[in-house]
């Protein structure tokens, strides 16, 4: 069988000869020019694919096999849910986890185990995925985006405080990328105000910040274990807490309003969030091995952090103090157009696949997409929020740092940072070729 992934042992071992196939340096193209872009005709900088993601080896096999073969596939009746919730729980070390169908899913139960309602207000941040607006507007609650800081990426703390009100019942910070937000002031302006935290946690499986792992600082944690995730499992999710009662209200919300196991008593409001074993199945051998493909991608993001910090205008992602680990779900970074000759995100991003390397944009504004004035135009949220409200609330939903950093991201996806040094150094040539000739591009992509 094809070997899935490089040991730490072996990673530290490898040089640029003789590696596995997933992992080779890349091989120059057959002809072109190497001083000219190749999206002007020249030679790519890299001409191989990085390493493929999710990958698999024989215990995710055996696993789907014994699941598939126990012919116990839903939520309660096979083993192996129940053994993700137990190994995540200790993993994280929090007090307990509920897996739900997805990370989404993850979100929208934390909001409704802590009581969220129409006409409640969340804050939450604008450089993120579409799913914590989504999840607050399941609950018909109103989204109050607050402003991002621009070397984090993150939800700024100094944007908080002027924006809680006396419907403000959450703050669901982001680890976007799979870096950690400033959480001591973040959990500071939450305890002032009473106000519980849902940390999204979708993207930092093994994030610390100052001793402890994301999804446990706040009131809620909510992971998501799709199959691009660092910790994959096809389509999957998790709501951790150390409050004992959030998380029975969390297995009641996932199967109708019933207690497990509890026949068909209901006692509160839910819905169907239950997960097959399958996904619980390829977790449960995902996780034995996942900690050591993480320290490769740590140990490449330091070094392409370093050496892209040398390339004139490109200014990679900071991480907030006391951030000890990040899961690197995304390497981010920021370009200074000026030093680009005043390229185009979008000509930035052309140039660069060109030379073989996968970049791409951020998500786009979640406070100017369509969808918002859609949703304040709905029946439902013109009966639940005053004109007035909802007039300030327009008037209030102008972020210039999160615009201008929309404007100026760029992501690599993870698996950029699973190869070796010389696929890391692959990216910093590429870059620094786009740069130097960056005024060659000057109105060639619009």
């Amino acid at each position: 069988m094809k070997k899935g992934f490089l040991t730490r042992r072996e990673f530290l071992e490898t040089t640029s000869v003789g590696v596995a196939a997933s992992v080779v340096p890349s091989a120059r193209a057959a002809g072109g020019n190497p001083n000219v872009l190749a999206v002007q005709g020249g030679m790519p900088v890299r001409s191989k694919p990085f390493p493929t993601w999710p990958q698999t080896k024989e215990l995710d096999e055996s696993n789907i096999l014994k699941a598939l073969r126990s012919h116990r596939w839903c939520t309660y009746d096979g083993e192996y849910v129940a053994q993700f919730e137990k190994a995540w729980a200790e993993h994280q070390r929090v007090g307990g986890c509920v897996m739900t169908p997805c990370g989404t899913h993850a979100l929208h139960m934390a909001l409704e185990v802590l009581e969220i309602q129409p006409g409640d207000e969340v804050l939450v941040a604008p450089f993120s995925f579409i799913a914590d607006v989504a999840a607050i507007m399941l609950c018909y609650a109103l989204p109050v985006f607050v402003d991002t800081d621009l070397k984090t990426f993150m939800m700024d703390p100094d944007d908080i405080e002027h924006r809680i009100t006396e419907h403000t019942r959450a703050i669901m910070p982001c680890h976007i990328t799979g870096a950690p937000p400033d959480m001591d002031r973040i959990l500071a302006i939450a305890r002032k105000h009473n106000i519980p935290v849902v940390e999204d946690a979708a993207q930092a499986h093994t994030t610390q910040y100052k001793g402890k792992k994301a999804g446990t600082m706040g009131t809620l944690g909510c992971f998501s274990f799709q199959e691009t995730k660092v910790l994959p499992g096809g389509e999957a999710g998790a709501m951790t807490s150390n409050n004992a009662d959030l998380i029975a209200k969390g297995f009641c919300f996932r199967d109708w309003g019933r207690p497990p196991k509890r026949g068909e008593t209901f006692v509160t409001r839910g819905t169907k969030y239950r997960i097959s074993q399958f996904a619980a199945a390829i977790l449960m051998a995902q996780i034995t091995r996942f900690e050591d493909i993480c320290l490769i991608r740590e140990k490449n993001a330091a070094y392409l952090k370093e050496e892209l910090s040398k390339v004139p205008g490109i200014m990679p992602q900071e991480f907030c103090p006391g951030t000890e680990r990040s899961s690197h779900y995304n390497f981010g970074l920021r370009f200074s157009p000026e030093q680009f000759s005043g390229i185009s995100q979008e000509t930035l991003i052309k140039a660069m696949t060109a030379e073989g390397i996968p970049v791409e944009s951020s998500t786009p504004p979640l406070n100017r997409e369509p969808y918002l004035e859609r949703q304040l135009k709905s029946r439902g949220y013109q009966r639940i929020f005053s004109k007035e409200r909802l007039a300030r609330y327009r008037e209030q939903n102008v972020l210039p740092r999160n615009d201008e950093l929309c404007a100026n991201h760029l992501v690599m996806p993870h698996e950029v940072l699973m190869g070796t040094k010389a696929d890391t150094d692959n990216i910093v040539e590429a870059f620094a070729k786009v740069q130097k000739n960056a005024a060659k591009l000057v109105g060639t992509v619009s």
